[in-house]
Parts: structure tokens; C-alpha cells; sequence
């Protein structure tokens, strides 16, 4: 069973690298992610929790023995949204649609832009004050 994906809490360096048991004591207590299984299956890369001007050496991921940590169940991940949010623009005005990912043509047949946001796009809510009532209508099955 692969650990990637549960949260850990690290309680102790003393099975781990020289190199990490160097900041023992500012990664006691520390809480992250296991992100990667290495040295057949030996050890964990943990991706810490918080910015990295607060983390021990300005370093996000450790790698870290099992015996090191303490290991809690894994964090759920979210689905892929089913519907972005495409734009329409008419005059001065404009109106938001859903869009497919991947795709330009929104549901209600319009062509529409999805919004991209560094690399992802935003999730269509039909609760926008400019959504689409066709759209909006198409999604709630009514």
C-alpha cells in the first residue's frame, strides 16, 4: 500500500540522514505530506507545511526514515472540477459560462475562454452574479 498522500508529523530525527538529523530540532513537531516513497521503500520525502522563509533552511522537502515520523490517513484530493469558467465579452459587459475543461464551447453552445490561472483554471459556480442562466439551467437539470 503506497503511504504517498497521508500526513505526517515528524517525532524524531534519529533514524534519518546526518544531513537531517543536523535540524533535528527545528523539524520536531513539524507536520507535511509524504510526496514520494524512496530508497526502496526504505525512507519518505516529506513536504512540510508552511512558507519556505519559515522552514529549516529554507528547504520545503526532507527525506525522512519511517521510524521518524508519525503517520496519520491519507488526505483526500479533491476531483477535477466538471465545469471552468469561460468568458463571453459583449460591449462592456460580461458573462461567465461553463466550460468542459480543455474545451472553448460552453454548455450552452456559446463560445467562451476559459480563465486560466497559472496553469489551473477556476471552477464555474453558479452562484455568480454574472453566470449564464442557460448554462446554470443545463447544470441544475431544470
Amino acid at each position: 500500500m503506497s503511504r504517498i498522500g497521508w500526513r505526517a508529523a515528524i517525532v524524531s530525527t534519529l533514524h534519518s540522514h546526518a544531513r537531517t538529523r543536523a535540524y533535528g530540532a527545528e523539524l520536531l513537531g513539524r507536520e507535511g505530506v509524504v510526496v514520494a516513497v524512496l530508497r526502496n521503500g526504505t525512507a519518505a520525502l516529506v513536504k512540510l507545511d508552511g512558507d519556505l522563509y519559515e522552514l529549516p533552511g529554507g528547504v520545503q522537502r526532507w527525506l525522512l526514515q519511517w521510524d521518524d515520523l508519525d503517520l496519520k490517513e491519507p488526505i483526500e484530493i479533491a476531483p477535477p472540477p466538471a465545469y471552468v469558467t469561460g468568458v463571453t465579452k459583449t460591449g462592456r459587459s460580461t458573462q461567465l459560462h461553463a466550460v468542459p475543461p480543455g474545451i472553448t464551447i460552453a454548455l450552452c453552445s456559446s463560445p467562451a475562454r476559459p480563465l486560466p490561472m497559472c496553469g489551473w483554471s477556476v471552477a464555474f459556480s453558479t452562484n455568480a452574479s454574472r453566470a449564464c442562466s442557460t448554462c446554470v439551467a443545463l447544470i441544475n437539470g431544470s
